[in-house]
């Protein structure tokens, strides 16, 4: 709901801006079919819709932000913003209609412990091994390579994650680092 709101105002913020009459009144139609399908459809619920009404009216409205994104009609901060709204909310909608149980098991695991479990802890060393082996499978086919080109191979990983896990393989003795002119190298 709080998305849906956020969407709304940041739209509503972009009418000011336009000076062309037939856009605003478009603008204005896409966001009140919006508005009317949303509470319709929904009831203010997301996981209660039907999913067809509601993502024709958010494709509709991105259309319209789109050209007007495009066009530079209106001012593009509130733009760009409502769009990632909508983007947001289309997504939401998506996976409540597709899989409502992974959405349901991802609320849970947001809300970690303050003591972590030992399952907690248990899936993140396999997380990491999992890490490391594919560094070192990636280092074991490209000798020679350096942190930055890891950290490129796996863009998932961040280059903190990367470096933490070579030092480890380093101390495992797997690899082998090497120093060149200020550059670091590892091999297998």
């Amino acid at each position: 709901m709080k998305n849906f709101i956020n969407t709304v105002i940041l739209v509503a913020r972009i009418f000011p801006g336009l000076k062309d009459k037939f856009l605003a009144r478009k603008l204005y139609d896409k966001l009140s079919d919006f508005v009317l399908v949303y509470s319709d459809k929904t009831g203010g619920n997301v996981a209660q819709s039907s999913r067809g009404g509601l993502l024709a009216s958010i494709n509709n409205l991105l259309d319209v932000l789109d050209y007007l994104e495009h066009s530079k009609t209106g001012a593009l901060t509130p733009l760009l913003y409502a769009r990632r709204n909508l983007l947001a909310l289309k997504l939401q909608l998506i996976r409540t209609a597709e899989k409502p149980s992974i959405i349901e098991k991802e609320k849970k695991e947001e809300v970690s412990p303050v003591f972590p479990t030992p399952m907690t802890r248990i899936k993140k060393e396999a997380d990491r091994s999992g890490n490391k082996e594919k560094i070192y499978n990636y280092i074991k086919r490209s000798p020679n390579s350096r942190t930055k080109d890891i950290v490129y191979e796996f863009s998932i990983l961040s280059e903190r994650t990367v470096k933490r896990n070579l030092k480890e393989l380093v101390g495992d003795g797997l690899l082998k680092r090497v120093s060149k002119n200020k550059a670091v190298y590892y091999h297998a």
